[in-house]
């Protein structure tokens, strides 16, 4: 199936997922000329499972640097996201996957809390930019729809490109959301589908690297395609 939320958000933010917002300032907050990277952009083929180890609702605290498998995000007992994904040896790649995996949690944890302006959403994200953008406007939507979220979904074919400037990195992977509804807040009922093409989604993320030490690589950029069957089915 597909989330009405994304039905609905993605026609709407057709321009956004491809938007890269400029002249806003260097460091953190800033812009650039064009957050693309050449070469970092291409998904390798599908990787093997991480030992079993999935990162999902209530993992507990973060006890490695880097590692995507745990996260201070809590999210409800009724909602799962698996990460299929292998840690790389490289310390920034590894940093740069664990931002992405929080990223999508966190847009999860706005849409739960049904707060656009989520604090745990500012963390994880680059002001000003598409990847909070977008997750913002979605979880607006949410909101005005009435939707929550419930099920499970998947993430896997991860890849990492090579670390530009010393400080981006772009990170492409796949979901699956087949196990993955909407839920009407009022009703409680959830909304379920029948398997499609729509469960197929492939992400592209460009993550910032942090000026200091121990913090979390942020999302920057966001680019989103829709029934990615040639991407991700298979």
């Amino acid at each position: 199936m597909q989330l009405a939320r994304h039905a609905v958000s993605l026609a709407a933010l057709a321009a956004v997922s491809s938007l890269v917002l400029t002249g806003c300032g260097g460091g953190d907050d800033g812009g650039g000329k064009d957050d693309k990277i050449e070469g970092a952009g291409s998904p390798k083929g599908k990787q093997k499972p991480s030992d079993g180890e999935q990162a999902g609702a209530g993992s507990g605290a973060k006890d490695r640097p880097g590692d995507f498998r745990t996260s201070d995000i809590k999210l409800p007992s009724d909602l799962d996201l698996v990460f299929d994904w292998q840690k790389p040896s490289d310390p920034d790649k590894a940093a740069a996957l664990d931002g992405a995996a929080d990223y999508m949690r966190a847009l999860m944890h706005g849409t739960v809390k049904q707060d656009p302006k989520d604090p745990v959403l500012g963390e994880h994200t680059v002001p000003l930019q598409s990847a909070q953008e977008y997750a913002t406007t979605t979880i607006k939507m949410d909101v005005e729809d009435g939707y929550s979220v419930t099920g499970s979904e998947r993430y896997y074919r991860e890849h990492v490109g090579d670390v530009a400037d010393g400080k981006l990195a772009q990170v492409t992977f796949c979901s699956r959301q087949s196990k993955l509804f909407s839920k009407e807040l009022k009703s409680g009922k959830v909304l379920r589908t029948k398997p499609s093409d729509g469960d197929y989604l492939h992400f592209s993320v460009v993550m910032q690297k942090p000026k200091k030490a121990g913090l979390p690589w942020k999302a920057r950029t966001f680019e989103l395609k829709e029934k990615a069957v040639e991407e991700c089915k298979g």
